[in-house]
């Protein structure tokens, strides 16, 4: 089928990458997931992360009255995770090759699994209204 492929049909499109934002929230609204903190396309954690933000947004909201300070807190909390996800997703990037790349996807997907937030604690389902985190990969 590769063989058979014309030049003309191949489609090539360019990785983009967009800059995080300065924040993610205001006084009143908070981005949760791709749009607080978009990933490059061979990092698959988008729906993990928004998830634990749902978490970690929750349990922030509850915990503290005051809705500004309650998203400020949200975002302080995320903020060093997702500087994390990024060191690892530009770990894998820059992989020598596929093997190197696979080693360097492990790490990262042990790391997701072992360092979910507290908010999120449990077994890959929602819990007494808790987020959930994705561990498939045993």
């Amino acid at each position: 089928m590769i063989a058979e492929t014309t030049e003309e049909a191949i489609l090539e499109n360019q990785i983009m990458y967009v800059p995080p934002p300065a924040r993610w929230t205001s006084e009143r609204v908070a981005l949760i997931g791709d749009a607080a903190h978009g990933l490059p396309p061979h990092i698959p954690a988008g729906g993990t992360l928004g998830i634990e933000d749902v978490g970690v947004l929750r349990a922030s909201l509850t915990d503290e009255p005051d809705t500004a300070k309650a998203l400020a807190r949200y975002e302080a909390a995320r903020a060093a995770r997702l500087e994390e996800v990024r060191a690892h997703a530009d770990a894998v990037e820059r992989a020598a090759d596929g093997e190197e790349f696979a080693e360097r996807y492990a790490a990262f997907s042990h790391w997701m699994i072992t360092t979910a937030p507290a908010a999120c604690a449990g077994p890959g389902r929602f819990q007494q209204g808790r987020c959930m985190t994705m561990r498939s990969h045993a």
